[in-house]
């Protein structure tokens, strides 16, 4: 018996679901303890219309629905407490993500897959402004102070910080600015006192202190130098501390980052090489023995899930497939990835699902 093994698409997020054979009409799942969890209906083994989740107290956490088995966009959540939390909706042809404070004003309002981004703070004020690609940032990146002055100004390329970035004191003026190249500060930056006096001038070399930096008084005269050399400081006779920038991230959602593919730019690059490497690691050892002698031919799907933990660790590996035996061999197989570097949402770590078909072919 010949097999032919072969992964087509690596997806991420979790596009089906793994419960089997659920009879046509209402459905309901529960708490341990007993509570209404979840409820809606099944059509030919898929999920359609209205559902809604529950918290343990009997409030909707969350209204959504499907048609005909697919995820519609259009959704709402709740705080425990009844307040919306959260809602997509649909504003001139284009769906919109809008986040609330329990206060009830806007957190956030950013549109889908393309387009702006703002967040707030509660009094209504606005703190970040940005566009995206792909959830990718591109162009000019603003966080402001909540008195309407812009804090900080970072550049974006191709979904990472590349180009000019600027810091600014509450009363306008110029804190600090300087230059990244590839997700990394390189070549010259500035500081200045807040009565815009340069105060130190110096440079990076992929995000750590290289070369000779200068302190400067009032008038200009330089006071003090630090010689570093990629990061380590080759003068011991000073007692002065120079920090590293931290020039903020404004991505919207990073993916988790399997190691090998921290190069790879924004979030479209990240997925491919991650797709490449859970590709290598189940081709390379998944068995195909384990289809030997238990009835199959033609082509076989195995669907598998599982969820990248806040700590990068893989979690939660479920599986459906036509035999236990082909399901227990791709848990094992995904069991053996390595941890990742875990996924983040407006600069939160988050848990982060994934799922995967392995298609194969039986031939006699």
């Amino acid at each position: 018996m010949k097999y032919i093994y072969i992964i087509i698409l690596f997806l991420f997020s979790i596009q089906f679901s793994l419960a089997q054979n659920k009879p046509d009409g209402p459905h309901q799942e529960f708490y341990d303890s007993g509570e209404l969890k979840k409820e809606g209906q099944y059509k030919n083994n898929k999920r359609i219309g209205e559902w809604k989740r529950y918290y343990k107290n009997g409030q909707v956490s969350r209204i959504y629905s499907y048609n005909d088995g697919k995820f519609n966009k259009e959704e709402i959540s709740y705080f425990e407490n009844g307040i919306v939390s959260r809602k997509t909706v649909k504003e001139d042809g284009v769906y919109v993500r809008i986040g609330f404070y329990e206060s009830g004003n806007t957190k956030y309002k950013w549109q889908d897959k393309s387009g702006y981004f703002k967040s707030y703070y509660e009094d209504g004020s606005i703190e970040i402004e940005a566009k995206h690609k792909n959830y990718d940032p591109v162009g000019e990146w603003k966080r402001y102070f909540k008195n309407g002055t812009v804090e900080w100004l970072v550049n974006y390329k191709d979904g990472v910080r590349d180009g000019i970035y600027k810091n600014f004191y509450k009363n306008g003026n110029l804190k600090l600015e300087g230059k990244n190249e590839n997700d990394k500060k390189e070549g010259e930056e500035k500081r200045y006192l807040p009565n815009m006096i340069l105060e130190w001038k110096g440079d990076y070399n992929k995000d750590r202190l290289h070369n000779t930096w200068t302190k400067y008084d009032a008038n200009g005269k330089k006071v003090e130098k630090i010689k570093f050399y990629y990061g380590a400081a080759t003068n011991s006779k000073t007692d002065t501390k120079l920090l590293i920038t931290e020039v903020p991230d404004g991505v919207l959602e990073r993916v988790a980052i399997y190691p090998g593919c921290e190069n790879s730019k924004g979030n479209s690059e990240k997925k491919k090489c991650m797709n490449k490497k859970v590709n290598e690691i189940i081709k390379a050892n998944f068995n195909t023995n384990s289809a030997a002698n238990i009835g199959l031919s033609g082509i076989q799907r195995i669907f598998v899930t599982f969820k990248v933990d806040k700590t990068g660790e893989i979690t939660d590996i479920k599986a459906k497939g036509p035999h236990p035996k082909l399901i227990k061999e791709a848990i094992r197989v995904i069991n053996l990835l390595p941890k990742l570097k875990p996924g983040k949402q407006r600069g939160k770590t988050v848990i982060m699902p994934f799922s995967i078909p392995i298609v194969f072919q039986v031939q006699k």
